[in-house]
C-alpha cells in the first residue's frame, strides 16, 4: 500500500486506518503538506513509512491499544506521553506505549519507519516471563532504544521487508516465532515497569523440565513457540532460559532452532516431488531464506540446496 497526497484530510484518514484516530495540525499556515504513507510486509506484520514534508503537530488521543516503535529515518521529532516528553532524531527508535495520552511534533524533514506489535501478545509474553499475571498494564520507559538494541531492531525491520513476498507472507507460523523474538527482545533490552520484577526471576528450571521442554519442542510442530512451551510446563520463560543455560549451555531458542533445523534436514534428505528449499524452510518455521541457509550450513556443513540436490541424484 502506498498513499501520496497533498490533501491533509486524506492523509489523516489514511494514517488513522493504519494507526488510530488522530488530529494533525500543520504548524506553518502558509505551507501545505506532501504526505507519503507506505506499508511493506503482510497484514499484521507491516513496517510503516511516513513523512509529511511539513512541520506538523499530532494529537493521537489515548493511543488506544497501539504499541508502536517509531524509528526516525531523518529529521527530528518530539513525543509526549502523559507527563513525559522526549526528543529524538535520525537513527533512533522510540517506544510508544498504548492507552496513554499522546502528542507528537515532527519537523518538516521527519521521516519515520515504524513497527506495531500486538499489545495483548506482548503483555502475555511479559506475564510468562515473570510467571504471574500483570497487575497493571505494561508501560515502556519513554526514552529511545540503546545503541545495541537499536542495531538489532534495525536488522529485524530489514528482515520483515525482505519477507514481503506472496510465498513468505503466508508463513504465519514463522511469524509467530519472529513476533515472540521481537517481544522478548524489547522486554529484555528496554526498560519498562516490570523490568525489576523480571530481573528478580532467577531460579533455574530443573533438568527434568528442560527435558520435557525439548520433548514439547519436538512434538509440538514448528508453530509452537518457546513461550508456549513455558506456559505448558507452568514455568516462567526466564526460569526456562536459566535451566537451558545450565543444562545445555544454550538458550531455549537456540535449542528449538536446532530441533527445527534437524526437521528441515530430515525433509531434505527424504524429498517428495514437490519439495523445495523454500517450502521446507517455511514449513519448519524459518521465514528468512538466507538466514535459514546460513544456520543450516553451519549445523550440517553443506547448503540446504546441496542436500536436496544430492538426495535427488543431482537432478534438483
Amino acid at each position: 500500500m502506498r498513499v501520496v497526497t497533498s490533501d491533509l484530510q486524506e492523509a489523516i484518514a489514511a494514517v488513522s486506518g493504519v494507526y488510530c484516530s488522530h488530529d494533525v495540525t500543520v504548524l506553518e499556515s502558509n505551507r501545505g503538506i506532501d504526505a507519503v504513507l507506505e506499508l511493506s510486509g503482510a497484514a499484521g506484520r507491516q513496517v510503516v513509512t511516513l513523512g509529511y514534508a511539513a512541520p506538523v503537530r499530532i494529537d493521537a488521543g489515548t493511543f488506544e491499544n497501539l504499541l508502536l516503535f517509531m524509528t526516525c529515518v531523518d529529521g527530528a521529532a518530539e513525543a509526549t506521553q502523559g507527563r513525559h516528553s522526549v526528543q529524538w532524531g535520525k537513527g533512533r527508535t522510540l517506544p510508544l506505549s498504548p492507552n496513554v495520552s499522546s502528542q507528537l511534533t515532527f519537523d518538516r524533514r521527519f521521516w519515520q519507519s515504524s513497527m506495531r506489535l500486538n499489545k495483548d501478545a506482548v503483555e502475555n509474553l511479559c506475564s510468562r516471563l515473570i510467571n504471574r499475571p500483570l497487575d497493571v498494564p505494561l508501560r515502556f520507559r519513554h526514552v529511545p532504544f540503546s545503541a545495541d538494541l537499536e542495531a538489532t531492531w534495525c536488522q529485524a525491520l530489514q528482515m520483515i521487508r525482505s519477507c514481503d513476498s506472496n510465498e513468505l507472507a503466508l508463513a504465519a507460523q514463522a511469524w509467530k516465532h519472529f513476533e515472540e523474538f521481537l517481544g522478548t527482545l524489547v522486554l529484555e533490552a528496554h526498560p519498562h515497569n516490570y523490568s525489576e520484577v523480571l530481573k528478580k526471576e532467577s531460579s533455574a528450571a530443573d533438568p527434568r523440565l528442560v527435558r520435557e521442554a525439548e520433548h514439547l519442542m519436538r512434538t509440538g510442530g514448528p508453530s509452537i513457540t518457546v513461550s508456549e512451551v513455558a506456559k505448558s510446563l507452568r514455568v516462567s520463560l526466564r526460569s526456562l532460559e536459566l535451566g537451558f543455560r545450565e543444562a545445555r549451555k544454550m538458550t531455549p531458542t537456540q535449542v528449538h532452532r536446532q530441533i527445527r533445523l534437524n526437521a528441515a534436514r530430515e525433509a531434505l534428505l527424504n524429498p517428495a516431488a514437490s519439495t523445495s528449499v523454500t517450502s521446507v524452510a517455511i514449513s519448519c518455521g524459518f521465514p528468512h531464506l538466507a538466514r535459514f541457509s546460513s544456520h543450516y550450513q553451519l549445523a550440517f556443513g553443506e547448503a540446504p540446496s546441496q542436500t536436496l540436490r544430492r538426495c535427488r541424484g543431482g537432478l534438483a
